[in-house]
């Protein structure tokens, strides 16, 4: 199965159960993590910031407050809807990342929390290309991924037919040449349940 095959199949699994992923997002998002404080702290104030699978918008919402200029991308529709609906006026692109064009050197930070999981590593690695480009120089991404090793679709899971990507953290670090890591960590029990990656990184 191709990159893109894996992709389809993990937005047509969240279309069916769109309703049961946006009531579980906006419970574990009615506040800002640690890690999203840490991300905005880093961004010059009235920043442009991309959030980069942004769901139904909770975390584009919060930083919207803190004055920042938001933009968000969603392939599934209905959270793409949702998010703008929660955002009013602010632009979303309701597209699957493999079709989504960014602007160069647009953004002051992209935040991308467990969106990029999504993705085989392959191309995992060329969205990783992109986003540095729509960065300004030494802008800032927040990336969460999963950790683990295994990779392929879920069956069992709450949302069943999603392709996962989990990382142990050396690996993921692999990803991230020509990035200036600025913090790379595990995390269990931040906002949502298991373990996972968190990074901080700077375009260069």
């Amino acid at each position: 199965m191709t990159g893109a095959q894996y992709a389809e199949r993990t937005l047509v699994a969240y279309r069916m159960h769109a309703g049961r992923a946006a009531a579980n997002w906006a419970r574990a998002q009615r506040k800002p993590s640690v890690f999203l404080k840490r991300f905005a702290a880093g961004l010059p104030p009235g920043g442009r910031a991309l959030d980069y699978g942004c769901g139904i918008g909770c975390e584009m919402a919060w930083l919207r407050r803190l004055g920042f200029r938001v933009e968000g991308v969603d392939g599934t529709l209905d959270f793409a809807e949702a998010a703008r609906r929660r955002n009013p006026g602010v632009r979303v692109i309701g597209l699957p990342f493999s079709a989504c064009r960014l602007e160069g050197g647009r953004y002051d930070g992209i935040w991308s929390n467990a969106a990029l999981i999504h993705l085989p590593p392959a191309v995992f690695r060329s969205e990783l290309q992109k986003l540095r480009r729509a960065l300004v120089p030494g802008g800032r991404l927040g990336l969460t991924l999963a950790w683990g090793r295994r990779k392929g679709v879920l069956t069992g899971d709450w949302i069943p037919g999603r392709y996962f990507a989990c990382y142990t953290l050396p690996e993921a670090l692999r990803f991230l040449k020509g990035w200036r890591v600025l913090e790379a960590r595990t995390a269990v029990g931040e906002e949502r349940s298991g373990r996972w990656i968190r990074i901080l990184a700077e375009g260069q």
